[in-house]
């Protein structure tokens, strides 16, 4: 199977099908990477499009300093970040994503992820209500199922930034799951086999990749 650089090679040399299996090869992650934090889905597919349009657009300049995972997952970041501002009418204006959640941006809408368990529907929403930063790491390490270093990696930041991230993101997580949940039973079931749950939700995604 070739390489990214050498599909991303072909490409620039005007091999409109190696541009396409490169697209492919990263479609789904690029897709997942959105479908829990937008409003609809429609903003979730109009993200993936414009991220693979952007990518298109820009090949030509990408000189290789990243992977190429890397520079999608920064177009893609970028992206988020551009949309979560003009959702919030502040385009122009510094926003902490330390602070803002998806779920602010629209506290009625619901995740396009199904999940069949309950606790499992729980972590999701959950998700949504957890600052931004936060919300994408512990995304990319239940979803992805990558590592600290594999994370900081593809965001371009310390893995003890990431590492930081997560501990905070879980903590903030928990207390989110503790509210959402009917029942303080229902939280406990939720918290007591997180990685179960998080196994069931990777699991859907995939099969709806």
């Amino acid at each position: 199977m070739p390489e990214d650089w050498e599909l991303l090679d072909a490409w620039r040399r005007g091999d409109r099908q190696a541009g396409g299996a490169l697209v492919d090869r990263h479609f789904a992650a690029i897709s997942r990477f959105f479908r829990n934090k937008v409003t609809s889905e429609h903003d979730a597919a109009d993200l993936v499009s414009q991220t693979f349009l952007a990518c298109t657009e820009g090949k030509d300049g990408f000189r290789g300093e990243t992977s190429f995972r890397r520079y999608l997952y920064a177009i893609a970041l970028n992206l988020l970040r551009a949309y979560i501002r003009k959702k919030q009418k502040r385009s122009l204006e510094a926003l902490d994503f330390e602070r803002v959640c998806i779920g602010d941006l629209d506290p009625s809408s619901m995740s396009s992820i199904v999940a069949r368990r309950r606790e499992s529907q729980l972590v999701v929403q959950a998700l949504r209500e957890i600052p931004v930063d936060f919300q994408v790491v512990l995304e990319l390490s239940i979803f992805e199922d990558l590592s600290g270093r594999e994370i900081g990696e593809l965001l371009g930041i310390p893995e003890g930034t990431v590492r930081g991230r997560l501990r905070l993101g879980k903590e903030r997580l928990r207390e989110r799951v503790r509210l959402l949940a009917a029942s303080s039973r229902e939280a406990e079931s939720t918290l007591a086999d997180f990685e179960g749950w998080a196994q069931e939700i990777r699991e859907s995604l995939q099969r709806a990749s």
